[in-house]
């Protein structure tokens, strides 16, 4: 049994994409499905119902694929001793990321770190939150970024960093030339905010109850990306991390305002499955993470973030 076909299997399941698995390990789509295939007259028997939308897993394939990842987790271990003999760091780092995190951030950081690593292939995996625990949970991704982060049993959380808050309107709000507003003016203004199953809705509202002020959320979304753009739109303000809006504020396509009195943060945690001993590159790359900075540009969000 060749071993990379295994890695092409479980890459597919664990991303539930033949395309984004073929992407992550620098194959074609093609590569990927032959692999499986191979596998499959191999063992005599159907993994993958590819008539469903995404596809699904037969039984023989839960069996195989839960027997195929400890078999490639353990084969990565073997590895990572025989490495670790000769003190090199190499191999890959997986990472599930919540969308909101800050796309600037995460790219810088992961120059820097293949600049000092060469020989690491970072992947990160934007997903909901729910998804970021889950893939973490099943060691499909050795850490997870995460905001308001839980204690979960089975989960060890540290800390990162605390992300000041920041209102956000687009060129053509009548806000967008000014630098702070006071609580009182956000009674009534048209709000794109977060769907309510996430948890930094659920904060959001708890801190506009605290601070007596009532908004008119108009629209709801799951991705910070879609709430950036509608307020670009001129839909409404918004309420988001500063990091996540560095880019848009630096080319004027938004404006970041301070609530004046208010020093509101979103704290993001890394987490990584409780017991299981990190690869090394896993360890260095958690290092480079505790070891980055928040992004701060504006001065007058830097006055925020200091207080």
């Amino acid at each position: 049994m060749h071993l990379r076909n295994v890695e092409m299997f479980c890459g597919a399941v664990e991303l539930r994409s033949f395309s984004r698995a073929a992407e992550n390990l620098r194959v074609s789509q093609s590569a990927v499905s032959q692999a499986i295939q191979q596998l499959e007259r191999r063992v005599g028997t159907q993994l993958i119902d590819r008539s469903k939308r995404p596809f699904e897993l037969t039984q023989a394939g839960i069996v195989y694929f839960n027997g195929c990842r400890d078999l490639l987790a353990s084969f990565r271990g073997v590895e990572e001793k025989v490495r670790g003999m000769d003190n090199k760091v190499m191999g890959r780092v997986r990472v599930a990321a919540i969308y909101s995190v800050g796309l600037m951030q995460i790219n810088e950081l992961i120059d820097r770190f293949r600049a000092d690593y060469p020989e690491v292939d970072v992947t990160i995996d934007y997903a909901h939150p729910d998804e970021v625990y889950r893939r973490v949970g099943q060691e499909q991704d050795e850490l997870g970024l995460v905001s308001f982060p839980k204690s979960r049993g089975e989960f060890t959380c540290i800390h990162w960093q605390d992300q000041p808050m920041v209102l956000v309107v687009g060129r053509n709000h009548p806000w967008y030339q000014r630098q702070s507003i006071e609580p009182a003016e956000l009674n009534g203004v048209r709000f794109v905010g977060f769907s309510p199953n996430l948890y930094i809705r659920r904060a959001i509202d708890k801190w506009f109850r605290e601070l007596g002020a009532t908004v008119d959320t108009i629209h709801s979304f799951d991705n910070v990306e879609y709430v950036k753009r509608d307020v670009e739109s001129g839909s409404g303000v918004a309420l988001l991390p500063h990091p996540t809006v560095v880019d848009e504020c630096l080319t004027g396509r938004l404006n970041a305002l301070e609530i004046v009195g208010v020093h509101w943060t979103r704290p993001l945690g890394i987490i990584h499955r409780k017991g299981r001993e990190l690869t090394r590159p896993a360890l260095k790359f958690l290092e480079a993470l505790k070891n980055y900075p928040c992004i701060m540009t504006d001065p007058h969000v830097e006055e925020v973030a200091a207080t």
